[in-house]
């Protein structure tokens, strides 16, 4: 009588570590492999493990490898299948995940696994050979993955040394080559393709300048064409070194669709999802508009090195200021505490002339209110003053001479110098002092001390400059008119189909704070005592609020 065995139970262990398209081809096509293994040892296959888009020299964690040592210790299997040992570890020891080759050969010896890859054959560790081989195999992966990282930052290093793009996803206002504008338009011959990028290097490789040669040969130089990326970045750069907010330019860019570079999103699981662009927000904003590869310039870890082998999009004089202006620490950057009301000391008190403050916090029975310095003379609904100043203010502002009448006349020039020269002396300051730590390298007889000497004034120099440059666009940024941000034929049609849907819409488009400051530059909002009782007209569940008892006067809110 024959007994038949009960096939052995393995699991199949798959892993990649690069799989941008997220197809997850490398790991079933080891999967397909290790299964016919399987067949023909007659052994069961009762799971299968996949890290796709994991590297197993990083030094991160490999979620799934981490279940099958889990699965293996439950003794729900008793043997591996893998393509390769570089599939299972490619490091001798790993003391922060425990994910190496010791540690593995520790699982099976203590469990008795068997192990078999479809390259290298079966793990036979009950001999000296056979576990000096593992380790060799193990120590050959680990050398091949150093090896492979040297080369890896040799390359990062001549990218840098020559200005060239160093990979990754297509930068917003280029094309996927990292060199060419996204898009450009000679403005004679009206050609918007073809264009030659020229790169001019030093004698030691480095990158000197970049020219952009029209296909049609005209000499005139390309600008960025209407309506693209290139042409939205430019414009953005210009609206910020002009005054605007980076909140200002972000509504612009949604009304006219301006998207991010599609990018795959990795999951979870390790795989990535299909290409997909979103809609940009304040903080990716703010980091776009910081770039300097946008005035052709290349960046490692925070720094700039030089100029990159791509031309610029955004004059450098222009990124210059806009830098200057996101840097000003006039800006405020931090809201600090929510608030919900607008007259916290921005209203008047009727009878002392103290300002409002806001009591209640909506605790109370009748909600928020708003009460002078003394806390004597008003108490007034805070939700309902808020509504008819604002009601006043939209109806004045949806008027056609509006516009004219409440912005801000053009900013008279500052005495001294102009941002572009403070940026061209900034620029010349820097050369300087790159140009002294140069000199200082090559020659073996300078004095560390004269050297010092000179880079710290020189060092002054710049500080200063940029003093002067925060203080140039401080007083421009100063000069403009909170309605700069307000898109006022937009309110006016709104207000002329509704008025309550006008209010709704002002007050979700535009921040507390920019309200606040549309009140406080065209009027001041006085607060009178009312007098007792119900309104005329009152019906129950409606607030006692009498419109008559708050003044709008049409001059702005000053301090003392």
């Amino acid at each position: 009588m024959t007994i038949s065995q009960k096939p052995k139970r393995v699991v199949i262990y798959a892993r990649i570590s690069d799989d941008r398209e997220g197809r997850q081809n490398g790991v079933k096509r080891q999967e397909e492999q290790c299964r016919k293994t399987a067949a023909r040892n007659g052994e069961e296959v009762v799971r299968v493990f996949v890290d796709d888009d994991r590297s197993a020299y990083s030094g991160k964690l490999r979620p799934e490898y981490a279940r099958m040592i889990e699965y293996l210790e439950a003794g729900h299997a008793v043997g591996v299948l893998a393509l390769a040992p570089t599939r299972l570890y490619r490091k001798l020891y790993e003391p922060k995940t425990r994910q190496d080759y010791l540690h593995f050969h520790d699982l099976v010896q203590r469990l008795g696994l068997h192990v078999q890859t479809v390259k290298a054959g079966r793990f036979d560790l009950s001999t000296a050979d056979g576990r000096k081989s593992a380790r060799d195999a193990a120590s050959q992966a680990q050398y091949e993955s150093e090896l492979i990282g040297e080369r890896v930052e040799d390359a990062k290093r001549d990218n840098v040394r020559d200005g060239t793009f160093r990979g990754g996803g297509r930068p917003f206002g280029f094309e996927a080559d990292g060199i060419t504008p996204r898009s450009l338009l000679c403005p004679v011959c009206g050609a918007t393709e073809g264009f030659r990028i020229i790169t001019v290097t030093h004698d030691e490789g480095a990158v000197e300048a970049v020219m952009v040669e029209c296909p049609e040969g005209c000499t005139a130089h390309p600008v960025n064409a209407p309506g693209s990326e290139a042409w939205h970045l430019e414009s953005a750069t210009q609206a910020i070194a002009d005054g605007k907010s980076v909140r200002s330019v972000l509504r612009t860019w949604q009304t006219a669709g301006v998207r991010t570079p599609a990018r795959r999103k990795r999951l979870p699981d390790g795989t990535r999802t299909e290409p997909i662009s979103n809609d940009w927000t304040p903080t990716t904003l703010l980091k776009l508009l910081r770039r300097p590869r946008n005035a052709g310039l290349m960046e490692v870890t925070g720094e700039i090195t030089g100029k990159g082998a791509w031309p610029e999009i955004v004059d450098r004089q222009i990124w210059d200021i806009c830098q200057a202006v996101l840097k000003n620490p006039a800006r405020r950057t931090s809201p600090g505490p929510a608030r919900k009301f607008l007259g916290g000391g921005l209203y008047l008190c009727g009878v002392c002339r103290e300002a409002a403050t806001t009591t209640g916090r909506g605790r109370a029975r009748n909600g928020s209110s708003y009460t002078c310095g003394n806390g004597q003379h008003v108490s007034r609904n805070a939700a309902a003053v808020d509504q008819f100043a604002e009601r006043v203010v939209i109806a004045r502002l949806c008027e056609s001479d509006a516009h004219d009448l409440f912005t801000a006349p053009a900013p008279e020039t500052p005495a001294g110098p102009s941002t572009a020269e403070l940026t061209a002396r900034h620029a010349a300051l820097t050369a300087r002092l790159k140009g002294l730590a140069a000199a200082f390298a090559d020659d073996d007889d300078s004095d560390p001390v004269e050297f010092k000497a000179a880079a710290r004034r020189i060092k002054e120099k710049i500080a200063d400059v940029d003093r002067q440059l925060a203080e140039a666009v401080a007083a421009v940024t100063s000069a403009s008119s909170p309605l700069d941000d307000v898109d006022l034929p937009e309110l006016a049609r709104r207000h002329a189909e509704d008025p309550d849907e006008a209010l709704k819409w002002w007050r979700e488009q535009y921040s507390l704070e920019t309200r606040q400051r549309v009140l406080a530059a065209l009027v001041t909002v006085t607060i009178h005592p009312a007098e007792q009782g119900r309104t005329a007209g009152w019906r129950p569940g409606s607030k006692y609020f009498r419109p008559e008892s708050v003044d709008i006067d049409w001059t702005p809110r000053t301090t003392a």
